[in-house]
């Protein structure tokens, strides 16, 4: 009886599984059998029958196997389409570029699909100069990783003035919904908020808190992302009685504990090194700790292996630099224009500069320099009201006036303790004001500038402290009465700013079409020049630290479409992107030199169109001579980066931070010191002159950052994103596939009149938490009134407020969902459709393969997955003939109008025999040969750092057991830790490399049968409904093929005879006939997206015919735009004219004319139509 049992076939075991499944096995058991099966998503099962159930399988079977009952054709149309957009990376390799609401770049497109999606694990320093769209490249490969279920929980470490940037980016462009934790959300949660929320953003600073980082390591993290990462630092501590130690901060030990425990890695820095070799060695070891040695203990050797590893340029996994000047567009055009930099200096009249010398001496005398625990919180103090000195007469008083306030209130509350406490209450307040060591001023907010600025004191007696008050007194009276001068007209630096608002480049200011971006460091000044500004007429916004991220995104539309000039303090300085205005003011220089870079990067940015001029002010001395040591060294340092352009160019502005540091220049601490001890001037200026820049090259040379620099392949671009633009699913394919299984769902989803869409009411079913996707990308919103497919949709500024939809949003995931829970009986089901090229019957298989592998865990994931096609021709042998075809070719397949009520049986079992021995088995090699080539690469590095770092342990355990023999007891202890660690590294090596070597595993994955296609030539059915019967369907499809060979061949001979190359791609499916490139530049490897390329297709026909084209060649023609040509061969056959009839865009200039038979899924097109199309754009040539 065992023998009777349809192996391989599809069975339906009722009160075992729900639908059927194909039985793969059978073993006695003596009072049933065993059965082993294949469920509909392709996982093995078993279950045991009992002897009665297996008679009655037996009986059913021979009926079962002779017929089937054809399911709907259009509903297995949508299971399958559903499908295929599900696993689109496999077809659509740059889906999530689709998914988002950004135009994507050149080189941002290779970071994430070239270097770092392919990595099975990603451990990764993207190091592009600043502004090259890092937060883009972050989203996108967040996006795809998403689509590709290879990461589900994500954590991104910023600075906390960037967390709200990465929210709403993340949120605008990829539609991916993140929290921000910070203390008031995680102290006020009686669950974990870490653990809650799978995609999560948080301040760098507040999470490497010692109460809070342990609740963030607990956590299980897919990819880790942090922003400006060379934050987080370590460097060697030098030792003379221990070996050298690695002294780490608290941010570094929060990314290194991260790092270890997260699958994928991602450090973003635009400053990797800073001009510190140790300080790099250390950084880059939160890549991978076993590639990169400690630098501690093997200085040399970290720096030989990591230049070693940097030098594989694009075969490198681990790093990617590339510079401003070698980024291009889409059209190979620079992406960045120039940058110019004017120097703005003016003279502090008598009254300033005798307030300027007041001040400075208050500050020298009150606010000493100080050492130990307390001089961050002096330094900083001091820093605080100098650079409000250099901003304002107004900021200078105001700052003055509160600290008045505030040291005759401590003056109060100590007079106001008993003796016996005022000695405790001075102490504490001795105490550091500033908590983080690892922040300098950059780091506070301005909240917490002004306390510092007010509330300090240095004080240890009451009697000191009634004599500063005195001096501060005396100190407001004066600043109030140069403030008054300066209203009246007194006031230098707004005299220079007004003249300088007259210069050429204003221009385009002054009629009101241009834009003006004022950074200042201080609201007090922020206040005082937009009341001036708007006295002289302009009109006038403002950014500030005090206000919230939508007050910000407020100011920022305003900026941009009402006021000519936005005055902005450094909350402006990160995180806006203002890239519509050219022109920029410093009218406060920052002391830390990369926030020249920083502001200049809000209008140097990708969109910029037109060069960028940046005003710096400075007063360097006095009307009558006198200097201003801090304006002295400033503008020395703005003519050193004047003339460093002659060997960084425009690379200067990025990179000034790290060249002062190779230089031993610390500005803030020079600027500091000035001003306390002017003799020194002298010294720090000529300190300046002598920066050499060529030490920044080679440096960079030298650490190996050089080596990692890459230019991007625009030759290998363009190709891979043609064969991208061909191949995109969005917007028309997924918009179909959603209107529809919406309708079958019951959604109502209706047009607008601006051509979008909305959703007025979300069904509840489509909102329940027990749907998978609402854990996964979350739930959808009670409604949508404006949805949109077309990224091109929300560049338009009435359509700011659309929300693109696509598979990963909310919406369509519910959709898809349901459809597929409605649809899931159907699972393996035949639909009938016709073909009006066939001459026989055929069968389509639709197939969900996969490859599994494993991750360095050992832990089995997905390598790759896909809906594949097999087309079964009917032959009379008895071996079947199988042709692995497009996935998508149902979509040119109308339904048959009255299928037939049952249909052969199929031996399905021999189909997937096919495909795994054929098609999936060289997706496997594929798979394998791409881990294989990263393991190799990951291996050979491993052993060189492993072999120095043994090495290096066994020469110190040998040399302390000589010591210990010769009668060094005392080593002992250090001997025994000696040997201990060398134990443990040769067991981290043998441990690394079978991580490594595990992910050289590829296998085949479950097979899963989506479901069937009886297609029968169009002649059998009686023809297609609705379609009008022509001249052209009365040939037979011999005849008709022999006619379309013969149009190619003539369109070939055209395209080739103008000099450009041809491809015949008709067998691909994808929409057109041949793939027609024009010449590229010998220089650059550029060709044009539009005009270089035609993606053509081609029909021969009696003159005087209609055009046909598929639905699928109708919406490749809408998706590809100018770049698809429809080429019109009349007679090919009989005298045809040399030149076909040429027609750009057709789905644009033929829309009119082109009539769409829904049932027989093509657009009927009139010859007249054709013609008249062609001959107009000949006249418009």
């Amino acid at each position: 009886m065992k023998d009777a049992f349809p192996i391989g076939q599809r069975v339906l075991l009722l009160g075992h599984f729900q639908g059927p499944v194909v039985l793969e096995a059978v073993r006695h058991l003596g009072a049933g059998y065993e059965c082993r099966v294949r469920l509909a998503d392709g996982t093995p099962d078993e279950t045991i029958l009992s002897e009665e159930e297996a008679q009655n399988l037996l009986q059913a079977v021979p009926a079962e196997m002779a017929h089937i009952v054809p399911a709907s054709a259009e509903h297995m149309r949508l299971l399958i389409e559903s499908a295929r957009i599900r696993l689109a990376y496999a077809h659509d390799r740059h889906f999530a570029v689709s998914l988002s609401g950004i135009r994507t770049l050149p080189h941002q497109i290779e970071a994430v699909y070239v270097r770092m999606l392919p990595q099975p694990r990603l451990r990764f320093l993207l190091a592009d100069d600043p502004g090259a769209g890092k937060t883009i490249m972050a989203g996108l490969l967040i996006k795809e990783m998403k689509l590709r279920e290879a990461i589900d929980r994500v954590l991104i470490l910023c600075p906390a003035s960037l967390t709200i940037q990465w929210q709403d980016e993340l949120q605008r462009w990829f539609g991916e919904t993140f929290d921000i934790i910070y203390a008031a959300v995680d102290q006020q949660q009686l669950t974990n908020p870490w653990q809650r929320s799978s995609q999560v953003i948080a301040s760098l600073d507040y999470a490497k808190q010692e109460a809070v980082r342990e609740r963030v390591w607990q956590q299980k993290w897919d990819l880790l992302i942090i922003d400006e990462a060379h934050k987080c630092s370590a460097y060697t501590k030098k030792s003379s009685t221990r070996g050298d130690e690695a002294e780490k901060t608290k941010r570094y030990q929060l990314a290194e504990q991260l790092t270890a425990q997260a699958d994928h890695v991602v450090l973003l820095t635009a400053t990797p090194h800073h001009g510190d070799d140790d300080r790099f060695s250390h950084f880059i070891r939160l890549l991978d700790p076993d590639l990169f040695p400690e630098p501690h203990r093997l200085a040399e050797k970290a720096g030989e292996i990591r230049r070693e590893v940097l030098r594989l340029g694009p075969e490198c996994p681990w790093a990617l630099r590339r510079l401003k000047e070698d980024l291009r567009d889409i059209n190979g055009q620079r992406l960045f224009p120039d940058r110019h930099a004017h120097t703005i200096q003016f003279k502090l009249n008598g009254d300033e500069y005798d307030l300027y010398k007041t001040v400075t001496a208050y500050i020298n005398e009150f606010l000493p320099q100080a050492s130990g625990r307390r001089k961050a919180s002096v330094a900083l103090a001091r820093t605080v009201l100098q650079r409000r000195l250099a901003s304002s007469t107004t900021a200078i008083y105001e700052s003055l006036k509160r600290r008045l306030e505030k040291q005759g209130k401590l003056l109060e509350e100590l007079e106001s303790l008993p003796s016996s406490q005022r000695a405790k209450r001075l102490a504490q307040l001795q105490g550091r004001l500033v908590d983080d060591a690892e922040q300098d001023e950059d780091d506070l907010d301005e909240a917490e500038r002004d306390a510092l600025a007010d509330e300090y004191t240095t004080a240890a007696e009451l009697d000191q402290l009634r004599t500063e008050i005195a001096a501060l007194r005396e100190l407001v009276s004066q600043a109030r009465r140069v403030r008054d001068q300066a209203d009246q007209g007194g006031d230098s630096k707004l005299t220079a700013l007004r003249e300088c608002l007259t210069r050429a480049e204003f221009s385009e200011l002054q009629d009101a079409r241009g834009r003006l971006l004022i950074f200042t460091e201080h609201r007090d000044t922020l206040n005082h020049l937009r009341h001036h500004l708007e006295k002289w007429g302009f009109t006038v916004c403002e950014i500030h630290g005090g206000m919230n991220p939508h007050e910000r995104k407020k100011a920022q539309e305003q900026f941009r479409t009402a006021c000519q000039i936005c005055v902005a303090t450094e909350a402006a300085g990160e995180g806006i992107n203002l890239q519509f205005c050219r022109l920029m003011i410093n009218y406060d220089l920052p002391w830390n030199p990369t926030r020249l870079e920083q502001r200049l990067g809000r209008i140097h940015r990708i969109g910029q169109k037109r060069d960028v001029h940046a005003f710096n002010f400075v007063a360097s001395e006095s009307e009558d001579g006198q200097p201003v040591i801090e304006g002295r060294i400033l503008e020395r340092l703005l003519d050193k980066l004047d003339q460093m352009r002659a060997v960084l160019a425009d690379r200067v502005f990025d990179v000034v931070g790290e060249v002062l540091s190779l230089n031993d220049v610390n500005l803030p601490e020079m600027l500091r010191e000035a001003a306390n001890d002017p003799r020194r001037l002298d010294e720090y200026l000529d300190k300046i002159s002598r920066v050499d820049p060529q030490l920044l090259l080679q440096y960079e040379e030298a650490t190996g950052v050089a080596l990692a620099r890459a230019n991007v392949d625009f030759s290998a671009f363009q190709t891979a994103n043609a064969e991208a633009e061909e191949r995109r699913l969005m917007p028309r394919y997924v918009e179909d596939q959603f209107l529809k299984a919406a309708a079958e769902v019951g959604l109502k989803v209706e047009p607008r009149a601006d051509g979008l869409w909305r959703v007025e009411h979300v069904l509840a079913d489509l909102r329940s938490d027990r749907l998978a996707c609402v854990g996964r990308v979350g739930k959808p919103e009670p409604a949508y009134l404006k949805l949109t497919f077309r990224k091109t949709d929300l560049e338009k500024l009435e359509h700011a407020n659309a929300e693109l939809i696509g598979p990963g949003h909310p919406l369509y995931a519910a959709v898809d969902e349901r459809l597929n829970e409605k649809l899931a009986p159907l699972l393996g089901g035949v639909g009938v459709f016709l073909d009006r090229h066939a001459l026989e019957p055929y069968r389509l298989h639709f197939f969900e393969i996969c490859i599994r592998g494993q991750n360095t865990k050992g832990d089995t994931i997905n390598l790759f997955a896909e809906v594949v096609a097999v087309r079964e021709e009917l032959t009379t042998n008895a071996t079947p003939a199988f042709e692995v075809v497009s996935a998508d070719c149902l979509l040119d397949l109308p339904a048959h109008p009255n299928p037939p009520a049952t249909l052969p049986a199929f031996d399905i079992k021999a189909v997937e025999d096919f495909l795994k021995g054929t098609h999936q088995t060289a997706r496997r090699q594929e798979c394998q040969q791409d881990r294989q080539k990263f393991v190799t690469i990951c291996r050979e590095y491993l052993e060189k750092s492993f072999q120095a770092r043994q090495r290096a342990a066994q020469d110190r355990v040998m040399a302390l057991r000589q010591r210990e023999a010769l009668g060094e007891a005392e080593v002992a202890l250090a001997r025994q830790r000696a040997e201990n660690d060398l134990l443990d590294l040769e067991r981290s090596h043998k441990e690394r490399l079978a991580s490594l070597s595990r992910l050289e595993i590829a296998r085949h994955g479950p097979v899963r049968h989506l479901g069937s296609a009886w297609v029968v030539p169009a002649s059998e059915a009686g023809g297609i409904p609705s379609a009008v019967p022509t001249s052209w369907d009365e040939l037979d499809p011999a005849t008709k093929r022999k006619i379309e060979l013969a149009a190619e061949e003539l369109v070939i001979a055209y395209e080739t005879g103008r000099g450009w190359e041809c491809e015949r791609v008709g067998h691909l499916k994808i929409g057109f006939d041949i793939r027609s490139q024009g010449p590229a530049d010998p220089q650059t490897g550029y060709r044009d997206p539009v005009t270089g390329i035609r993606r053509i297709e081609v029909k021969g026909r009696k003159r005087g015919q209609p055009i046909r084209l598929t639905w699928n060649e109708w919406n490749k023609a809408q998706q590809l735009g100018d770049s698809y040509w429809l080429y019109v061969v009349w007679n090919p056959l009989e005298n045809p004219d040399p030149t076909p009839m040429m027609i750009q865009n057709p789905a644009k200039h033929l829309e009119h004319a082109a009539k769409s038979v829904e049932t027989a899924r093509y657009y009927d097109i009139p010859a007249e139509a054709v013609v008249g199309a062609a001959n107009q754009r000949e006249t418009s040539q």
